[in-house]
């Protein structure tokens, strides 16, 4: 840049030069022009015309900067910014004051009041129900609605896992709930007593059975499960009294629900109705019972699949007469987890 400085000053001098030159001439002659003029001395006249222009530009351009980084000009700068901040920061307040008198001006309108409540999604729960826990009325204004508020009391009862409000203007509410839906029972230790608790296909223990309910479903029993999710549902994932720890609780939870999954099938010879109880324990894993015979059927840990399957087959051998005149109604027990690729039935004749 100073270089550039430079070049420009030494052209501005011999600007000048030429200047006098062409000055003391004119002079010498009386005014009168010289009859020749080369062509070099026209082409450093032009060239110094064009520095001479750049130049000006230059020192006007040095004197904005100069003039911007001057403090009188930054203090109007700060003095035209003050008053529309000023005139917003108004507005706001004025905006905020009156909110509160407008909003219920507007709300008492008749063309904002709810004239129609659509609630869907009830099975266990009914739309009546639903709009008692709401607290909503016909004739009430959209406008005062707070529908997080209500989605919130909506997902306390137990049987609804999920709630969504929308206001549908002018004058509809709409309201859509989720219920949980009922896999088994579990048998949970809660408020210092046991108690059967509906359990989804999660493993979330969401609602007590209560007198007169539908209690048509497998029990999984074991594991003195006790304690509540945090939320206010019991935990069906507790920590067990005397070492079980949450993981296995958890895992061997998934099991049972997995082998609930598969009888849903509704095979003939192991039909869901016809599975009474899943007793769960951290050594011997699951044990089933069926409703129509008391004996147990230990199922073990893991392999769910493989081991329905077997099951299915030997049930399928024992509900026929066998050539030696063994039934189902002579078992004692059955092991799926006897050997590898081994199922033991035994009975009453084997001693």
């Amino acid at each position: 840049m100073l270089n550039f400085i430079k070049k420009i000053g030494s052209l501005f001098r011999l600007h000048n030069k030429n200047k006098q030159a062409v000055r003391s001439g004119s002079v010498a002659g009386r005014g009168e022009q010289p009859a020749f003029t080369s062509r070099s001395a026209v082409q450093d006249h032009k060239r110094s015309g064009l520095v001479s222009r750049i130049w000006a530009r230059f020192q006007r351009a040095a004197r904005r900067k100069e003039l911007k980084r001057s403090p009188a000009v930054a203090k109007n700068r700060v003095r035209g910014l003050v008053v529309p901040l000023c005139f917003l920061v108004g507005i706001v307040l004025v905006a905020f004051v009156a909110y509160g008198p407008l909003v219920n001006a507007v709300s008492d309108m008749p063309f904002f009041k709810i004239r129609e409540i659509m609630i869907t999604g009830c099975r266990q729960t009914t739309p009546t129900l639903i709009r008692e826990l709401a607290g909503v009325r016909y004739q009430t204004s959209l406008l005062t609605l707070r529908p997080t508020h209500i989605e919130a009391i909506l997902r306390a009862h137990p049987w609804v896992s999920e709630a969504v409000v929308k206001r549908d203007w002018p004058g509809v509410l709409v309201i859509s709930i989720k219920e949980y839906v009922a896999e088994a029972l579990i048998a949970i230790e809660a408020s210092g007593r046991k108690q059967f608790f509906y359990l989804d296909k999660s493993g979330t223990a969401f609602a007590p059975v209560e007198p007169g309910q539908d209690m048509d479903f497998p029990i999984i029993t074991g594991l003195d499960v006790k304690g509540d999710d945090g939320q206010g549902r019991p935990n069906a994932a507790g920590t067990k009294a005397g070492g079980s720890g949450k993981g296995e609780r958890k895992a061997m939870i998934r099991e049972s629900l997995a082998l609930l999954k598969l009888v849903k099938q509704n095979n003939p010879n192991l039909p869901v109705q016809n599975l009474s109880e899943i007793h769960l324990d951290q050594d011997t894993g699951m044990t089933l019972y069926l409703a129509d015979y008391p004996f147990p059927i230990y199922f073990g840990k893991g392999e769910v699949r493989t081991k329905y399957s077997r099951l299915k087959r030997v049930l399928e051998v024992l509900y026929k007469e066998t050539e030696q005149g063994m039934t189902i109604a002579d078992v004692v027990y059955i092991r799926m987890d006897y050997l590898e690729n081994k199922v033991l039935v035994a009975h009453s004749g084997s001693g």
